[in-house]
């Protein structure tokens, strides 16, 4: 069981765990942002799923940290309560395979389709699910609660559809950010609409087509390593698989592509400029020693195929400088153009050729306006579905589209 005590980065990270039985009966919630207080907005729940699901069948479970370094989890009437271990065996708990779970989940028919948003939400998470809520444990100090791994077949989510939202916002402090994501699977398609009328700021990011059109396209276009990652419930990240990671039957998809890099980095300099900096530096055996804007000297070792797929390991090491150009190379080794960096910030570019990632350049081809959020750093070069306010003020409204 994977628990988690603090925001991912990016609005992302990884596991999660969803659950499955009787929800308490029906509690109508404010929907009216009015009643949320000052700073809140509402967000809008829309059953995209072409009457496979009905709103009584479409669950939701939002958790984050409404303060700081405290989890807390969104009851039917909007309000916030903090997560409680006791709540897995309280009247309307959930139950899977002999095991109980906190009933953290309410349904769209429940809440009228609307929620108020807190005020104030740290690594926020707005689970959906289809046909079952979600099973999530909570550790016994009540200071994390369990994500689904993706990579135990026995996981009690393995068999519930699910996908999710990842937002952060604090009133006139941090601006709202949010994003739909396939960093670690794709479970249904979902759609995510940003408004916020005083600066005009209206965005729809996400995916439109049908589940069925995506799960055929997927299979019809990767290449045979990452076919394996598709089951009847979802598409696993390479990250979040076994069989890229270390010990897995792939987990040296990239070994020759990272190798001829060093050994092209070895033989020339590696230059890069970006956002008016510039990386500058060589390899020498397996590290490259760089300079920032003439700063440094700083080093970045060479990764592994597995560091690549999860931008871990030697690509999210070091001080801030050296992961940040690790993330640089962490992005251009996932999207095939790791030796040519004037192709580093052309899209036009990416996922040519066979030394890439095929899951994450498949996302590219679905998504609106050809945005993903495919892999940990695929925000670099805003190639990702991130949304982001240009204040601290609140939306006016975020709309969450539910497809299949």
């Amino acid at each position: 069981m994977n628990t988690r005590r603090q925001l991912p980065l990016t609005v992302l990270a990884a596991l999660i765990a969803l659950l499955g039985l009787a929800l308490p009966g029906p509690t109508r919630a404010a929907a009216n942002p009015a009643q949320a207080g000052p700073g809140s907005f509402p967000i809008t729940f829309r059953n995209d799923t072409r009457g496979t699901y009905t709103d009584a069948q479409i669950f939701v479970t939002v958790l984050g940290q409404v303060i700081p370094g405290q989890w807390s989890y969104m009851k039917p009437d909007g309000s916030m309560a903090h997560i409680s271990h006791l709540d897995a065996t309280a009247p309307g708990h959930l139950v899977k395979r002999g095991v109980d779970y906190p009933n953290m989940s309410f349904t769209l028919a429940q809440v009228g389709g609307t929620v108020p948003s807190p005020a104030s939400i740290r690594g926020g998470r707005i689970y959906i699910s289809l046909g079952s809520p979600l099973y999530l444990p909570v550790s016994p100090d009540d200071q994390g609660w369990g994500g689904p791994d993706l990579r135990n077949p026995n996981d009690p989510n393995s068999d519930v559809y699910y996908d999710w939202y990842e937002y952060t916002y604090v009133q006139g402090q941090v601006a709202f950010g949010g994003n739909t994501t396939q960093v670690d699977q794709f479970g249904f398609p979902m759609t995510s609409r940003l408004r916020q009328t005083s600066s005009g700021y209206d965005t729809t990011r996400g995916i439109t087509r049908t589940r069925a059109e995506v799960m055929q396209q997927y299979a019809a276009s990767v290449g045979a390593a990452f076919k394996p990652l598709q089951n009847g419930y979802r598409i696993v990240a390479p990250r979040s698989s076994n069989l890229f990671l270390a010990g897995g039957a792939q987990q040296n998809h990239l070994t020759t592509a990272i190798d001829q890099a060093w050994s092209y980095y070895t033989a020339h300099p590696f230059t890069l400029t970006r956002l008016g900096e510039t990386f500058s530096g060589r390899v020498s055996g397996s590290v490259l020693t760089f300079t920032k804007n003439g700063a440094g000297p700083f080093t970045l070792r060479k990764p592994t195929s597995p560091d690549v797929m999860a931008c871990a390991g030697a690509l999210a090491s070091g001080n801030d400088t050296e992961k940040q150009l690790g993330a640089e190379f962490c992005a251009a080794f996932n999207r095939g153009v790791a030796r040519d960096t004037t192709a580093w910030y052309a899209p036009a570019a990416y996922y040519g050729g066979t030394a890439k990632n095929d899951y994450a350049g498949f996302f590219h081809t679905v998504g609106l306006d050809k945005r993903a959020y495919g892999f940990p750093y695929d925000d670099v070069g805003d190639q990702s579905t991130v949304q982001i306010l240009g204040n601290a003020e609140p939306p006016t409204g975020l709309t969450l589209g539910i497809g299949w």
